[in-house]
């Protein structure tokens, strides 16, 4: 089985659905960073995982707790509106191989990586075929504008440790030299289901990113603001040698209506800002309906009675 996901595809020996793709871009100078989490529902023992690179990658297992740090410090703020109802709230609302080469294989945790070069999408296609990595014939076909370009494809078998994908895989994290900073998308166009996506890029200055489906909605900024080292968040520390500047974005894409890579680019200004969610809070009336004419009578009778306590007050009192 084959699903592409926002930056990239799987290809398991059971149904996946990518459920959530979470990613931190880190750009420094020509040094691109791309660290992925992908959580996938799955009774699939073995998979593997493709995604295409501008330029030869260096591969590592990333710590997971980075993207708890990230969702903490990026987080909307909240803001609570009360509406008043009545009753009890019911209804309410809710190698080389004939034109493929192997340039890298290693080993790293629970992946096996390996890094293919060529400019035949046939032949790259063939070598993943005759090493296990089966793919759909429009997969293989989307490959080949990124060989076009002079782009690799970087393969990594995943072998999950508790015997099957539910429980999640560790970040993979993958750093690469480019003059163009990017995330890949193109892959995303053959998927069958839409593609959600939480993109955080690190830099020197606020990031702007396009849209990779220029048929649909944009993804909208979430958070941009200074990030410094901090010991309550360890992990995001860990990747700080300073300050810097943190981007969020989150999208939902329409896989056909991506016909692009997500291109990054320093924004004008490096204003902050933070996504605010307004959060509706019915609060029930303390008095039914059918109590609030007594309510009223009260309120006259009690008003009627201070007047006439008033008019009969002695005048010299």
């Amino acid at each position: 089985m084959s699903r592409a996901c926002a930056c990239g595809a799987f290809v398991a020996d059971e149904t996946l659905r990518a459920q959530r793709e979470t990613a931190l871009v880190e750009l420094d100078g020509r040094t691109e960073s791309i660290t992925l989490s992908v959580q996938a529902r799955s009774e699939a023992a073995q998979a593997a995982f493709l995604m295409p690179v501008p330029a030869r990658a260096r591969f590592e297992v990333a710590d997971g707790e980075l993207f708890t740090d990230l969702d903490r410090i990026s987080r909307p703020a909240v803001e609570v509106r009360q509406v008043t109802v009545d009753g009890d709230g019911a209804g309410a609302p809710p190698g080389s191989d004939g034109g493929a080469t192997v340039v890298d294989h290693v080993e790293v945790g629970p992946y096996e990586v390996a890094q293919l070069s060529g400019t035949d999408a046939t032949a790259v296609s063939r070598w993943l075929d005759d090493n296990d990595f089966t793919l759909p014939a429009e997969l293989g076909g989307a490959l080949g504008p990124y060989l076009a370009e002079g782009w690799l494809v970087v393969a990594v078998r995943l072998a999950p440790a508790s015997g099957s994908l539910e429980a999640g895989l560790p970040p993979m994290r993958l750093a690469f030299e480019t003059d163009t900073p990017v995330y890949p998308m193109r892959l995303s166009a053959t998927a069958e289901d839409g593609q959600p996506l939480r993109l955080y890029v690190l830099a020197d200055h606020r990031t702007d990113i396009s849209n990779p489906a220029p048929g649909g909605g944009a993804p909208d900024l979430t958070f941009a603001g200074e990030v410094k080292p901090d010991p309550q968040y360890p992990a995001l520390s860990a990747a700080l040698a300073g300050p810097r500047f943190l981007t969020r974005y989150d999208g939902h894409f329409n896989p056909a209506q991506i016909t692009d890579d997500i291109r990054l680019t320093r924004s004008a200004t490096d204003e902050p800002y933070r996504a605010v969610v307004t959060v509706t809070e019915y609060v029930h009336s303390p008095w039914p309906k059918s109590a609030l004419p007594l309510v009223l009578l009260a309120s006259a009778l009690l008003a009627g009675t201070l007047v006439m306590l008033r008019r009969r007050r002695p005048a010299g009192a």
